[in-house]
């Protein structure tokens, strides 16, 4: 909301066509979307944005509605959309005659989109667990020690608890894994 009241705080500078019609040239409909003319024009070449007229000197002008069009694009980009994906919606829904098939393919990639997204959530919480039960082992003594000895890295003992008795958490113990690594090469380098 923060973005809309700017944006209605401050009127963009407009032109008024041939026809009484207020235009945005592409540098202010930038503004107004946070895009980049760059974006804008490869919008443009995909078939997703299409200014609705240009200027006797040349430049694109749009319509005030091209501000909500380039939203709906980064709400679709925000959702996991590609700009193919995108421009083959549009396509989709410019193809097809029927609006009740055209909502239907809609919702078709919307509910492939939501099982992508429950994916990603299921796949994030699993590495939120396996931090926060790293972050667990890691925090649970802060007097471990180490063998510097031996010339391996990593909590061997603790003398004041027995939280490093079990073994650690597959995360810390690859990374203790890796560190030793470095303690011992397996590959030693000639003279």
């Amino acid at each position: 909301m923060t973005r809309l009241a700017l944006v209605s705080d401050h009127p963009l500078p407009s032109r008024v066509d041939d026809g009484g019609l207020r235009t945005l040239r592409i540098g202010d409909l930038a503004k107004a979307t946070q895009k980049t003319q760059r974006a804008l024009r490869l919008y443009e070449e995909l078939g997703l944005l299409t200014p609705g007229d240009r200027s006797s000197g040349g430049f694109r002008l749009y319509g005030r509605e091209a501000i909500d069009r380039v939203h709906w694009i980064g709400k679709l980009q925000e959702l996991g959309f590609t700009l193919n994906e995108i421009q083959g919606l549009v396509q989709a829904l410019h193809d097809e005659h029927i609006p009740k098939a055209a909502m239907a393919q809609v919702r078709g990639l919307f509910m492939e989109k939501l099982d992508d997204v429950a994916s990603q959530i299921a796949r994030l919480s699993q590495l939120q667990r396996e931090l926060m039960s790293s972050l667990t082992y890691l925090e649970a003594c802060v007097d471990c020690s180490t063998d510097g000895d031996s010339g391996s890295s990593g909590a061997v003992s603790c003398s004041t608890c027995t939280e490093h008795l079990d073994h650690a958490p597959p995360l810390v113990e690859q990374t203790r894994r890796t560190a030793a690594s470095f303690d011992h090469p397996s590959v030693k380098e000639r003279p």
